[in-house]
């Protein structure tokens, strides 16, 4: 009667626990005990198995322990399971891994829900080695290696990691296979942009009289989205429309960024009326692929409306907004609308923070990056590979590339991506050999190196001038990966060999390239003549870059520097005129420092700041004193006609030298200064930086347009080579 009785309790607890109701179900696991029934495993399992499907992991894992303390029995398979499947379907991926790790480690077996919910777990953070590491113990064990609900995990590990040979391996080992398998197998070739091998697989799966669902499709639309490939999305939705199968929100959605891909306007609206006629709620996702499609069709206007008209804005909503933002340079408004998130009361998500990272980077919002770090930090994300890369990105742009390093080195397991950012920012920082070593790690891990690998690799030879490493890199790529090199690479050789001063090797690469030069490639030619003073071939360069970029004024303005300082007054004047007559125009030379959780932004020659008598008397001391330890200003770098002395007084209104005046009174000795410039750092500035960061013993950290330059103790990180 007793068991009977046990039977009945867990009958109305696990009824209530699993329908979410878990107030009930803890009402009748207390009345349950009250009655002197003594619940079983089979209780306990159906509590945390409640909380753990609703989320609440810290009162599953009380539970858990609970019932490993005050019972005569351990928890089991299912006590375990419960916790993992129930952190991994509700976007605690990591922690689920942990949960399972501790599981084996105590010698209880998995079953197949257990398994499965592992490597879902795995795919989840693409984290193919921890993957190929239960898949190994599954062989070792013998356990549930053939299981289906186990096979179809494995082959969407494989296939969504892009290993997709070894997923087809998996995929042709399943005797009896149902549509989850092809599915899997379908999606992972179009996340691969495997087409030949798609329509292949397609075919042979309806000989077998399997017909595709509404997943199959699904599958195709958002793999080849998420592979880039808008146009094969857009062939099957197409090829689901002549079918009788009906859309949902996702196929809509998926087709939405299709068109974002391509940039079809037309058929964006066009699903945006069915959306309209047919009353679909736009809460349901489809909402955040038409501010997709609207941002990616470069309407921002069209794309904040429809974020405006949404009445319930759930994070998904919020996250395509912020990286609509990100995605079109507006770094201030994804920010914005991140603190409107936060006060609105939605929970940041990993998308929200891989969208907001790169707004941070692009801005150098040090201050804020950090913050978004501790968040992630105290919140207990998931740290999907994506988040590590967006922390390198973010720390190298705003500055601190050792603190990229640092980040680089935690992870766990490092993609392509995040050895090419952290290539990139050493590159930027102007640490060459630093690039170049961890390029040589890279060659000795299971990685292969890709196009943008060898871009940044020769960027970064090219900003610390190792000519000979260069020409070796640009040749591997021919040699050893069998890659052949793009504009890109071409781009960053001329300009490392322009940039030497061997122009004439410069311009023979140029004739030899297989494709015509693009902006790039003059862009680069025309900078080093502005290191050399060559106006003969900047000239040349020019031309091209007019006809190009008509309306770009850095071409223009670069030009008529390279003639001021050549002494040829009436040339720039010339160039200048042109300028009108086209309609450009330049940009002020401007330079930004953060004191005090507040931006002061200061433009060439400026009076307006409250403090301007303060900085100017400033400045003044310190072009007094530097000039005592060996300063001497370089007038060459100033671009008006102007008498000697009149020449000194221009250089002291540039405003990085304002920026750094004002940095100086308004932070503690011994806090170092960051600044930030639209344009690129002039010879004098740079030089003056120099003396500055000896005689007051601070860091100077200043981003140009085209890299960092870190002083300290006289000297800059650039070597001069910029």
């Amino acid at each position: 009667m007793e068991l009977k009785d046990v039977v009945v309790w867990n009958i109305m607890i696990s009824g209530y626990a699993s329908k979410g109701d878990l107030n009930r179900a803890l009402n009748y696991f207390k009345g349950m005990k009250l009655a002197g029934v003594q619940p079983d495993r089979v209780t306990w399992n159906s509590i945390i198995s409640g909380y753990s499907q609703k989320g609440k992991f810290e009162e599953a894992s009380n539970f858990f322990f609970k019932m490993r303390a005050l019972t005569d029995f351990k928890p089991n398979v299912v006590s375990w399971t419960a916790l993992i499947t129930g952190n991994e379907q509700n976007g605690c991926s990591y922690r689920a891994l942990q949960v399972f790790s501790q599981m084996i480690m105590e010698r209880v077996k998995p079953n197949s829900i257990t398994i499965a919910s592992a490597v879902s777990a795995c795919t989840n953070l693409s984290l193919l080695r921890h993957g190929k590491e239960i898949h190994a113990y599954c062989i070792k064990t013998d356990a549930l290696v053939s299981d289906l609900l186990v096979a179809n995990s494995l082959v969407y590990l494989y296939a969504k990691c892009r290993t997709v040979e070894v997923a087809r391996r998996k995929f042709n080992s399943i005797k009896q296979k149902d549509l989850i398998s092809w599915n899997a197998m379908l999606a992972g070739y179009a996340q691969k942009g495997c087409r030949e091998e798609t329509f292949e697989l397609f075919n042979e799966m309806k000989s077998l009289g399997v017909e595709p669902d509404v997943i199959t499709w699904n599958g195709l639309i958002t793999g080849y989205n998420q592979n880039g490939d808008g146009i094969m999305a857009l062939e099957f939705f197409y090829r689901m429309c002549e079918t009788n199968t009906k859309p949902n929100t996702i196929t809509l959605s998926g087709a939405l960024a299709a068109c974002s891909l391509v940039k079809d306007l037309k058929l964006g609206k066009e699903i945006h009326g069915f959306v309209i006629r047919k009353q679909i709620e736009l809460s349901t996702g489809v909402g955040s692929a038409l501010i997709t499609m609207y941002s990616g069709c470069d309407h921002m206007e069209w794309a904040c409306s429809v974020f405006n008209v949404l009445s319930n804005k759930d994070v998904v909503v919020w996250n395509s907004i912020i990286s609509a933002c990100a995605q079109h340079g507006q770094g201030v408004g994804a920010l914005n609308f991140l603190r409107g998130m936060v006060i609105s009361d939605i929970e940041p998500n990993m998308v929200t923070i891989v969208s907001v990272l790169p707004a941070c980077a692009r801005l150098t919002a040090l201050r804020q990056g950090k913050e978004i770090h501790q968040f992630i930090i105290r919140r207990g994300f998931d740290m999907h590979i994506a988040i590590w890369n967006g922390l390198i990105d973010m720390y190298g742009r705003c500055g601190l590339i050792k603190k990229a390093r640092r980040v680089f080195d935690f992870i766990p397991e490092r993609d392509i991506v995040s050895w090419n950012t952290m290539i990139a920012g050493y590159g930027m920082h102007g640490f060459g050999m630093d690039a170049v070593n961890l390029f040589l790690h890279l060659r000795s891990s299971e990685l292969k190196p890709n196009h943008f690998t060898f871009t940044n690799l020769l960027a970064a030879c090219s900003h610390s001038g190792l000519i000979d490493e260069g020409w070796k890199y640009f040749e591997m790529m021919k040699s050893e990966y069998a890659m052949y090199p793009a504009i890109e690479q071409y781009a960053c050789m001329v300009d490392l060999l322009a940039r030497a001063g061997h122009f004439d090797e410069s311009l023979e690469l140029i004739k030899e390239m297989p494709f015509e030069p693009n902006a790039a490639v003059w862009g680069s030619l025309l900078g080093a003549c502005r290191i050399h003073c060559n106006p003969e071939l900047a000239e040349h360069a020019a031309g091209y870059l007019f006809e190009l970029e008509p309306m770009y004024s850095g071409n223009y303005i670069l030009l008529a520097n390279i003639y001021s300082a050549a002494g040829r007054w009436g040339d720039a004047a010339m160039i200048r005129c042109l300028m009108k007559e086209r309609g450009v125009t330049k940009p002020p030379g401007c330079s930004w420092i953060e004191v005090k959780r507040r931006v002061h932004s200061f433009i060439v020659g400026d009076t307006s700041h409250p403090l301007v008598h303060e900085i100017s008397a400033k400045m003044d001391s310190l072009l007094s004193k530097i000039k005592e330890i060996g300063y001497v200003p370089d007038t060459n770098f100033v671009l008006q006609n102007l008498k000697e002395g009149e020449k000194e007084d221009s250089l002291c209104g540039h405003s990085e030298k304002l920026a750094i005046a004002f940095g100086l009174i308004s932070t503690p000795s011994g806090t170092p200064l960051r600044i930030i410039k639209n344009l690129r750092v002039c010879g004098d500035c740079h030089e003056a930086t120099k003396f500055i960061s000896k005689l007051t013993e601070r860091e100077i950290i200043m981003r140009d347009c085209y890299r960092f330059h870190h002083f300290a103790e006289g000297v800059c990180s650039c070597g001069d080579y910029w």
